[in-house]
């Protein structure tokens, strides 16, 4: 489910530099390397990766925002890295800790509907990818895996040959046109002397399905009927002293529910806020993770810690989607 999505701005600005992290094959030891941010840049799907982003929203709102991005395949080391420097670094800043697969649209806009997202860097066998989005701005590919079943009528791939530099242009009943040519745009200069081959879903040539495994049963609904709007909850996060954590649900919460001393945690679905209070010890913040972690296990939902965004937000600095979330909300209520 999902409340108002993560939207502090248009993802209109820039990026300069993007950090990765790779744990070195049979070690813990952790690789980091910052390269200048590219929009074309992959994202390795066994590395974490942190960048941070300026946003502007039209009414004013600005304010600094760190992503740590999560590869399925990525170590728990290198996770554990990526989130402790983009923690410090985050500062008074919003911190965003999302993973492959499961981003908030906002990340999609900031690639500026360039964004891909893979399982590996050097491929040996055949590679799918699924080419989706709402508007141009927030189109993406996403690997998924090489199987006819991974195929869906609403969408557009982009099927790599695991035998030459072929890329066939799947185009779903219902993909959109927007879907269709970001995925000729963004596949076309993959390989200097690549070509491109587009397939009609219902049209497809006998090759088409061997690099798939053979043809077989797949998604053939036309719409996205998206998850259902879910009431946002609030959610007091206590340490105590022998350092066990207890979280209990503010029914009707207002904005003055917000404890200054303590970490408040609001569910809006796809995505859950910690609130940072002033007053919140180094210790109580090390451990937001352990938090989220803990309520959605306590939970009842479908939801895991791999498919939901985590969003850190220090107390003063809450983004407009947050505070929307609160039937009243006034900006000097702390002065």
């Amino acid at each position: 489910g999902r409340a108002f999505g993560f939207m502090p701005d248009h993802g209109q600005n820039g990026i300069e530099i993007i950090t990765q992290y790779v744990a070195k094959p049979g070690s813990d030891e952790i690789v980091v390397s910052t390269v200048p941010f590219d929009e074309k840049l992959p994202l390795l799907g066994f590395a974490s990766y942190v960048l941070t982003y300026n946003y502007e929203a039209n009414n004013g709102d600005t304010g600094r925002l760190t992503y740590v991005w999560h590869g399925v395949n990525a170590s728990a080391a290198a996770k554990k890295r990526a989130f402790e420097e983009g923690l410090v670094g985050a500062k008074d800043g919003l911190l965003v800790q999302t993973n492959q697969g499961h981003e908030p649209r906002h990340f999609y806009k900031i690639f500026k509907g360039k964004l891909l997202t893979s399982f590996t860097a050097l491929p040996v066998t055949a590679q799918l990818f699924r080419i989706r989005g709402t508007v141009e701005s927030d189109v993406h590919a996403s690997e998924v895996a090489a199987d006819s079943s991974s195929l869906a009528s609403s969408d557009a791939f982009a099927l790599h040959s695991g035998k030459s530099h072929k890329i066939y242009i799947w185009n779903g009943l219902g993909a959109s046109a927007f879907e269709k040519q970001a995925a000729v745009d963004r596949f076309s200069d993959y390989w200097d002397d690549v070509e491109l081959e587009q397939v009609e879903e219902g049209a497809e040539p006998d090759e088409f399905w061997e690099e798939l495994n053979g043809e077989g049963q797949y998604d053939r609904s036309l719409g996205d009927d998206g998850a259902p709007l879910l009431e946002s909850r609030l959610f007091h996060c206590l340490l105590s002293s022998g350092g066990l954590l207890k979280v209990e649900e503010v029914a009707q919460y207002e904005q003055e529910d917000l404890d200054s001393d303590d970490i408040m945690l609001l569910d809006a679905g796809d995505e859950i806020y910690l609130w940072v209070g002033y007053g919140v010890s180094e210790e109580e913040n090390a451990k937001l993770l352990d938090m989220a972690k803990l309520y959605i296990h306590l939970e009842p939902t479908a939801r895991s810690f791999d498919t939901v965004s985590i969003i850190r937000v220090p107390q003063g600095k809450e983004p407009r989607v947050f505070k929307r979330m609160f039937p009243n909300w006034d900006d000097n209520y702390w002065q």
